[in-house]
C-alpha cells in the first residue's frame, strides 16, 4: 500500500498530469460561461416589414418566446443581408410584407408567390434547425387559415358572413392546451435526472468528460511503459503482478474519476449518487483493462502517442457524444465509452458494461499471460 501512496505522491509533482487534471474545471468553467450567455445557440437577424395580423404573431413570438435562439430585428432587407456578410448574425429571415396573403395562400394551394427568404453564409446543422424554427413559427397562423377555410366551407356552405368568420377566429383562438403536451422521460426510471433542464451547450458534457477520462487511462499506460523503462517493477515483485498493475492504473485515473463527478455535478448533467458511481466504477475498470490491452499489443509510448488521437475520434464518432449513430452497432460496442454513457439510463446497458469489462480482463489475462511466455 506504501508504494502505491507513493505513486500517487510521485504523480502530484508531475506537471504533466496536474495539467490533465486542471483540463476538467477549466473546460466545464468554459462550458458554464457559454451556455449562460445571451446569444443562444445563434443569433439570427430578422426583418418583418408588414403591419398585418400575421406579420405582428410572427414579431410577438419571436420577440417573446426566443427559445434558445437569440433574434435580432432589423428595418429593410439589405441590413440583415449586410449583418450576414458581416457576420453579425449566423442566418437572417427576410418575410414578405404581406404575411396575411403569404399564410392565406399557403392555406389554400399549399404554395405562394412571395416566400420567407432564408439567408446564409455557408451550410450547416444550425441552419437546418433554424430552418425548422420559422416553419414552426409559421405553420399556426397556416393551420389557423385552413380551419377557417374548411369550416367555412362545410358549416357555412363556403359563404360564411364576417361574423361567422370572427366566431370561428374565437373558438379556433381559444381552444389551447393547457399543460404541457410533452414530457420527457427515459427508460430505466431510476436513473431519470431532476426535471431541470439541461442547457443545450451541457449536453455533450458526459461523452467529453467520458473520452477524457479514457483518455487518462492510456497516459497511465504511457507512464506505466516509461516506468517499465526505468526499471520500477524489476524491484517491485508481487506474486500476482496483474492485480499490481491494475492497481498501478487505479492510482493514476483515482482524481480523474473524481473530477469527473465533480465535473458532471457542476455542470448539471449529473443523474443520481447510485447510478453514477456504478457506471463511473465499471467504466473505470473497462478503461484500465482497455488501456493495459493496448500497452501489451503497442508496447511503446511513441506508439500509444500515435494511436491515441486515432482512438479517441472514433470513439467520438461511435460512441454518442454529440450524435447517436444507429448504423453500426457492432462497431460500437467495442468502445467502452458507447456502454458507460448509454448506462447512466437503461440498466440494459449497465449489465452490457460489466459483460463488457469481463471480456476485457479475460483479454487482458490472456495478453498478459502470453507476452510473459515470450519474454
Amino acid at each position: 500500500m506504501t508504494r502505491y501512496l507513493l505513486l500517487l505522491k510521485r504523480l502530484i509533482k508531475k506537471k504533466s498530469y496536474i495539467f490533465m487534471l486542471l483540463v476538467v474545471p477549466l473546460m466545464v468553467m468554459m462550458l458554464n460561461a457559454m451556455s449562460s450567455a445571451d446569444a443562444g445557440l445563434m443569433t439570427i437577424g430578422v426583418c418583418i416589414p408588414g403591419t398585418d395580423e400575421s406579420s405582428k404573431f410572427l414579431r410577438n413570438d419571436l420577440e417573446e418566446n426566443p427559445g434558445s435562439l437569440q433574434f435580432v430585428f432589423f428595418d429593410t432587407a439589405d441590413e440583415v443581408t449586410k449583418a450576414v456578410e458581416s457576420q453579425q448574425v449566423v442566418e437572417g429571415w427576410i418575410v414578405p410584407k404581406d404575411l396575411d396573403a403569404t399564410v392565406a395562400s399557403m392555406a389554400k394551394s399549399s404554395r405562394t408567390k412571395d416566400k420567407i427568404q432564408i439567408i446564409i453564409r455557408e451550410p450547416g446543422l444550425t441552419h437546418m434547425l433554424g430552418k425548422e424554427v420559422i416553419c414552426s413559427r409559421i405553420y399556426p397562423r397556416i393551420a389557423r387559415d385552413m380551419a377557417i377555410d374548411y369550416v367555412g366551407n362545410k358549416v357555412y356552405g363556403d359563404n360564411p358572413s364576417d361574423a361567422d368568420i370572427k366566431h370561428i377566429k374565437d373558438v379556433y383562438d381559444n381552444y389551447g392546451i393547457n399543460g404541457n403536451l410533452f414530457e420527457m422521460g427515459y427508460v430505466d426510471e431510476d436513473a431519470n435526472p431532476s426535471q431541470e433542464e439541461v442547457n443545450y451547450l451541457m449536453m455533450p458534457l458526459r461523452g467529453i468528460l467520458a473520452l477524457w477520462l479514457l483518455l487518462c487511462a492510456i497516459a497511465a499506460s504511457m507512464y506505466y511503459l516509461e516506468d517499465e523503462k526505468n526499471g520500477l517493477f524489476i524491484w517491485w515483485k508481487v506474486k500476482l503482478p496483474l492485480i499490481r498493475d491494475f492497481l498501478y492504473y487505479a492510482v493514476i485515473i483515482a482524481i480523474p474519476s473524481i473530477m469527473v463527478l465533480i465535473g458532471l455535478r457542476y455542470g448539471g448533467v449529473f443523474t443520481n449518487i447510485k447510478r453514477e458511481l456504478v457506471a463511473l466504477l465499471l467504466y473505470d475498470f473497462a478503461i484500465v483493462f482497455f488501456a493495459n490491452i493496448l500497452r501489451l499489443l503497442i508496447g511503446s509510448i511513441k506508439g500509444l502517442g500515435i494511436i491515441t488521437p486515432i482512438l479517441i475520434m472514433a470513439s467520438a464518432i461511435f460512441s454518442p457524444v454529440f450524435i447517436d449513430f444507429k448504423e453500426g452497432r457492432s462497431l460500437q460496442k467495442i468502445c467502452p465509452t458507447f456502454h458507460y454513457l448509454y448506462c447512466i439510463h437503461d440498466k440494459y446497458y449497465v449489465q452490457s458494461l460489466l459483460i463488457y469489462s469481463i471480456i476485457l480482463l479475460a483479454t487482458w489475462y490472456l495478453f498478459n499471460t502470453l507476452t510473459r511466455r515470450i519474454k
